[in-house]
C-alpha cells in the first residue's frame, strides 16, 4: 500500500532536515513525500528542493497557512493512506508501516497512536513515555470518542496532527481541511474524519514526537493572534454541530462545555472579549464543568476563594514583572 506523507513548510530551515530523516527511515517502503512550502521566507524552499534526489515531490504555494498547503498536497497525492506530518516533528520509523498493518481490512477506520512532546534533540532519546490510555484507544464509536477526548467524561484532552494515519479515500469523504488559520484546525479536520469513519485503531508500541518551540513565530498552535483566536472559538461551534448532526448522545454538551470553558480561561485576561463570548456559551450549555489547574499552590488558592478570574489576572501580572 502506497503511503502519502504530506509536509507543509514554513521557515523551517533548521528543523526539516530532522523531520525528512525520519520518513526517509521509515520501515514502510511504499512511500511518497509531498513537500509543501507555503511561502517561506527564510531558505526553506531551498532545503527542501535538495530532497528531490530522493524523489521528492517539492511544491509551491503562496502563503495560506498549513491546512491550505495540506490540501495542495492532497490534490496531487496518489497514496492509499494519507500520513500528515508538520515539519519540525519526528515518527518512529516503524511509525507507518504499524499503522498501515493494523488497518488491513479495516479502510474505513482511522489508526492513532501516542505522542510524545519534546523541545530539544535530546529528548527524542529519553525513554520515558506519558501514559496516554486514558483517551488513545481503540472505539468502533468515533462519537463516543470525540467526546470523551474533549472532555465530556472528565479531563479534557487532544491528539496531534501527525499521530493519525487514515485512508485517502475516507479523507475525500470527510472533506480535505478548512482553509483557515486556527490553532485548532486539526482538532475540526480529525473531528469531520473520525465522525465519518467507522471507528478508531489504537496502535500501541511507535510514537510521534511532537517539536514544542515556546514563543515560536511560525508555530500555529502558540499564536495569539486574534483572528486565528476567534476561528478556534469558530471551531467549537463546528465541533458542537458535528456531534449533533451524528446523532444523540447523553454527553455532548459536556464535551463542548468543557471546550468553551477553556478557551474561555485561557484567552482571560489578553483577549476579555473572546473569553467573555466563549464563558456565555459555556453558560447557555448548562453544564457544571470543572475548572483546569491554572498554576501552583497560590493560584489555586486565589482560584478558590476569588474565582478564575482573579487567578489569572494574578498570574498575568507576576509574570509581566519578572
Amino acid at each position: 500500500m502506497l503511503v502519502s506523507v504530506i509536509i507543509p513548510v514554513y521557515n523551517c530551515g533548521q528543523s526539516l532536515h530532522r523531520t525528512m530523516q525520519s520518513v526517509l527511515a521509515q520501515t514502510h517502503q511504499s512511500i511518497e513525500i509531498i513537500l509543501v512550502d507555503d511561502g517561506s521566507t527564510d531558505n526553506s524552499y531551498l532545503l527542501a528542493k535538495q530532497y528531490e534526489s530522493n524523489g521528492v515531490q517539492v511544491m509551491q504555494q503562496k502563503n495560506a497557512g498549513a491546512a491550505v498547503a495540506r490540501n495542495t498536497g492532497l490534490a496531487v497525492a496518489t497514496g492509499d493512506y494519507i500520513q500528515f506530518l508538520d515539519a519540525g516533528d519526528v515518527l518512529d520509523k516503524a511509525k507507518i508501516a504499524a499503522q498501515v498493518s493494523a488497518l488491513q481490512n479495516q479502510r474505513d477506520k482511522v489508526a492513532v497512536c501516542n505522542y510524545k512532546q519534546f523541545t530539544t534533540e535530546v529528548e527524542l532519546t529519553d525513554r520515558v513515555y506519558p501514559d496516554q490510555s486514558a483517551f488513545i484507544y481503540s472505539s468502533d464509536d468515533p462519537q463516543d470518542f470525540l467526546i470523551d477526548l474533549w472532555g465530556g467524561k472528565g479531563n479534557l484532552n487532544f491528539i496531534q496532527t501527525n499521530c493519525w494515519l487514515a485512508a485517502k479515500q475516507l479523507i475525500e469523504k470527510a472533506g480535505g481541511w478548512r482553509a483557515y488559520r486556527c490553532p485548532d484546525d486539526d482538532g475540526e479536520f480529525f473531528a469531520r474524519l473520525l465522525l465519518a469513519s467507522e471507528g478508531v485503531v489504537y496502535v500501541p508500541g511507535v510514537y510521534n514526537y511532537y517539536h514544542i518551540e515556546p514563543g515560536a513565530a511560525n508555530q500555529l498552535s502558540q499564536s495569539k493572534n486574534k483572528k486565528y483566536l476567534q476561528n478556534t472559538l469558530l471551531t467549537i461551534d463546528l465541533k458542537h454541530q458535528y456531534l449533533i448532526k451524528k446523532g444523540k448522545h447523553p454527553l455532548i454538551n459536556k464535551a463542548i462545555a468543557a471546550q468553551y470553558l477553556r478557551f474561555a480561561v485561557d484567552q482571560f485576561p489578553a483577549q476579555k472579549n473572546l473569553s467573555a463570548i466563549a464563558y456565555k456559551r459555556y453558560q447557555s450549555l448548562g453544564e457544571n464543568v470543572q475548572l483546569p489547574v491554572l498554576g501552583g499552590r497560590m493560584i489555586e488558592l486565589i482560584k478558590n476563594i476569588f474565582g478564575w478570574r482573579v487567578a489569572r489576572l494574578t498570574r498575568y501580572y507576576l509574570r509581566r514583572s519578572r
